[in-house]
């Protein structure tokens, strides 16, 4: 194999890496999430954590998780049934309802920290000390870069400009 092929190689397998660790961190905390009293979905306990950090409105939510406000709505529903988010109409706005913790759910969150705080510590045990920068700036810098790209129509992505693309004939 050529160099360049090397090289494209490299860059295939890091693709798949990427795509396979992405997936493999998303069922882990989904699992760990699932196994505390209070089970939780991951989205579950990210909805409670940025409502404990003060995100109140359903259109902020769903902002901040590149989400729909119906898909939001329908997640906050579940976890206003279940006792850990109060609902209430704002008394600024009638038309906006604000969101805060039940005390139930501030401890579900809590414990949702907790538990994902020792996975994270356990994994990254597995980065030498020396590569942790590189890989806290790599971490934020492909953040941002989803976050650009969720930000973009969905005809900016990839594949949608390519599916949008007539073929010749």
């Amino acid at each position: 194999m050529n160099p360049a092929g090397q090289d494209d190689r490299r860059v295939e397998d890091l693709d798949v890496l990427l795509v396979s660790t992405s997936a493999r961190l998303n069922r882990l905390y989904g699992r760990v999430l699932g196994q505390l009293g209070t089970s939780l979905t991951y989205r579950q306990h990210r909805l409670l954590r940025r409502v404990s950090e003060g995100h109140t409105s359903m259109a902020e939510l769903a902002a901040l998780g590149n989400l729909t406000v119906p898909t939001v709505s329908e997640s906050v529903e579940g976890l206003v049934r279940r006792g850990l988010l109060n609902r209430q109409v704002n008394p600024q706005d009638r038309r906006q309802m604000v969101l805060s913790l039940t005390a139930e759910g501030r401890a579900a969150k809590e414990a949702g920290d907790v538990a994902l705080q020792a996975v994270n510590h356990r994994l990254l045990g597995a980065v030498p000390d020396e590569h942790r920068q590189v890989l806290q700036e790599s971490l934020v810098a492909l953040y941002d870069a989803a976050t650009e790209v969720f930000q973009q129509p969905h005809a900016a992505t990839p594949a949608a400009a390519g599916a949008a693309r007539p073929t010749e004939t």
